[in-house]
């Protein structure tokens, strides 16, 4: 165990989430990243609206895809040469997906196989794309050891995710959440500092825009333990990082976020 304090640069990286419906702009929003220092793990079918940026990025198609990526970035924070600062995730829903099918067809056979003693990998009574309640359990568990894990790395977390509305099954009411099962949708927003969901707005031209709800209305998930976001947030991870990360030098000047790269510095 090492003692430290909270202005320790271990405890300056933020773990985020964007929910929201299909095509609002999600991963068009992870545009506003630093090119040089950001990963773009990508489970969704493409990464079109990235077309336009250089960004280094892997391409997940299955659940040990996802297994190697962490363990990929638990053992170095360095790929290909360039040192790893933003991780972005696009998307977790679909990680869940990948997770499912997993467990659909490669744990359940092989549990099975061991349970007949090699006979069949066959479960009786249940179709193929079926979950049992022993395979929710077990989706469940991974996932939040999955998320778990990705939010331990030592860099900036950003996970996009499908939203829908959920209901608590004690109390009746539905909340506006991340598209996951069970649990984990109501409980998801413990392991991130920020979660937002991403809206359909106007800007102050009367022309259509986007923007990030930071507070939970009662309805709709959304959260910022920072403390210093408005309602509303431009939907911009520059603008994000600025605001929340930002510091003041000697001179009252506001130093850039550490995310930035040396060109965008430039650039502003």
């Amino acid at each position: 165990m090492k003692i430290t304090t909270t202005r320790s640069p271990a405890f300056g990286f933020t773990r985020s989430l964007v929910h929201g419906d299909s095509g609002i702009g999600k991963t068009t929003s992870l545009a506003t990243l630093p090119v040089e220092s950001t990963l773009i793990a990508g489970a969704e079918r493409g990464l079109l609206p990235l077309r336009e940026k250089d960004f280094m990025a892997v391409k997940i198609e299955s659940w040990t895809d996802i297994r190697e990526l962490v363990a990929m970035l638990s053992a170095s924070t360095t790929v290909d040469g360039r040192e790893i600062k933003v991780l972005a995730i696009d998307s977790l829903s679909e990680c869940n997906e990948l997770c499912k099918r997993h467990i659909l067809e490669v744990d359940r056979k092989a549990l099975t196989m061991e349970r007949t003693k090699g006979k069949t990998d066959k479960t009786g009574g249940i179709y193929d794309d079926q979950m049992t309640m022993e395979d929710w359990g077990i989706l469940g568990t991974r996932m939040t050891n999955f998320i778990s894990a990705v939010c331990h790395l030592p860099m900036q977390i950003i996970f996009t995710s499908l939203s829908t509305w959920s209901e608590d099954k004690i109390t009746g009411a539905t909340h506006r959440t991340p598209a996951l099962q069970g649990r984990l949708a109501q409980s998801c927003p413990a392991f991130f500092d920020f979660v937002f969901h991403m809206e359909a707005a106007v800007d102050s031209e009367g022309g259509a825009t986007r923007v990030w709800r930071t507070f939970n209305d009662g309805r709709i998930m959304a959260k910022d333990a920072s403390g210093k976001l408005d309602p509303f947030e431009p939907a911009s991870w520059k603008h994000i990082f600025k605001k929340v990360l930002g510091a003041k030098n000697g001179n009252g000047k506001a130093v850039e976020a550490k995310t930035e790269t040396k060109s965008e510095k430039a650039e502003a």
